[in-house]
């Protein structure tokens, strides 16, 4: 079981962005997507949640085509936990509510150990407006771990992390990835940051 990336190709107004990616990254690994600015990494996790259209190629999580030239799945349908670098809460609810929102997420040990890992407990009932944006950025992480993903996708999950938060969050995502058994593709500038969490295939696009 793996998500493989087979010669995905993406443009935008015509400029290609990437032209036939393909990596493997097994489950209970971390797959790290580097590269310069502009270069086409946030695109290409939207290929594979979904949030866009590839050009060509194709994405397939634990055997089940997700994308290809005739098949193309909605992200509601891919089971995908996203990290967004803007986050993505709903402003309207609290925290608590945005950590559960997805149908499979409820108020289980995991959810009590995450909230407790990322320090969140005394901030469940705020709203996102009311929050700093590296707790915002935790509240995101800690949502799309409860949603019991069969992937990982995390687009600068330690932006705007310190230093003591940005290890606790490194070692919750290398627990979490092991023990659920699903992979993690991580978008970071920063490619020394998870050198501890043991990354087994590095992309760089250029």
């Amino acid at each position: 079981m793996s998500l493989v990336i087979n010669k995905l190709s993406s443009s935008i107004d015509n400029k290609i962005l990437f032209n036939e990616v393909s990596f493997t990254i097994t489950n209970g690994n971390f797959g790290l997507l580097s590269g310069e600015s502009g270069i086409g990494k946030s695109t290409l996790l939207n290929n594979i949640a979904g949030l866009n259209k590839p050009d060509f190629g194709e994405v397939i999580l634990n055997k089940k085509v997700l994308s290809n030239e005739t098949t193309f799945l909605p992200p509601e349908k891919r089971k995908i936990g996203f990290v967004f670098q803007d986050f993505a809460l709903f402003p309207h609810i609290n925290v608590s509510k945005n950590i559960l929102f997805s149908e499979t997420a409820t108020q289980n040990d995991l959810y009590f150990e995450v909230i407790s890992e990322l320090k969140l407990e005394s901030h469940l009932l705020k709203k996102p407006h009311q929050l700093s944006g590296g707790l915002k950025q935790r509240v995101a992480i800690a949502r799309a771990l409860l949603m019991k993903p069969d992937l990982l996708l995390l687009d600068e999950p330690c932006s705007n992390l310190d230093a003591q938060n940005s290890e606790k969050v490194k070692l919750l995502l290398k627990e979490y990835v092991s023990s659920q058994k699903i992979p993690c593709l991580i978008v970071s500038h920063d490619t020394d940051m998870f050198e501890e969490i043991n990354i087994s295939e590095n992309i760089i696009l250029n």
